[in-house]
């Protein structure tokens, strides 16, 4: 029987518990820079919803959920990106990693569909309703 050395194919051990430690930080990291150091303005509230890495921790991606105007979600996640260097360079100086993470921005629409789902049953309860009060007033 052969027995398993706890590396995956590529060679790079798989520790699970570790990346979701450091995915942990870095969401906290990259959260507090956004409310205290982010040099320019954004569109809206961002919050940082997520964080996503391989076992190597070279890169990661960050989702994050937006509250304002729709039409600037897609700016907010551009001005994100076009100032991942200065996020990085914070990351980098805050963490003690062999390599900082290369950052990559991406929308987190959890919210969205979670908000959607609650107005579908809302509006079948309502309808509900509605149809019961019509039945028993008959």
């Amino acid at each position: 029987m052969k027995k398993s050395n706890g590396k995956s194919g590529d060679g790079q051990v798989k520790d699970t518990r570790r990346v979701s430690r450091v995915e942990l930080e870095l969401q906290r990291t990259i959260a507090q820079y956004l409310i205290s150091n982010f040099s320019t303005p954004l569109p809206g509230i961002i919050t940082v919803s997520k964080i996503i890495m391989p076992g190597d921790l070279k890169s990661a991606k960050v989702y994050v959920s937006y509250i304002g105007e729709a039409d600037k979600r897609d700016e907010a996640i551009e001005i994100l990106q076009e100032r991942a260097f200065e996020v990085q360079k914070y990351v980098g100086d805050q963490l003690r990693m062999r390599y900082c993470p290369k950052l990559k921005f991406f929308n987190d629409d959890t919210t969205d569909h979670v908000l959607k789902i609650d107005r579908i049953l809302y509006d079948l309860e309502q309808e509900k309703l509605k149809k019961n009060s019509s039945e028993d007033s008959e």
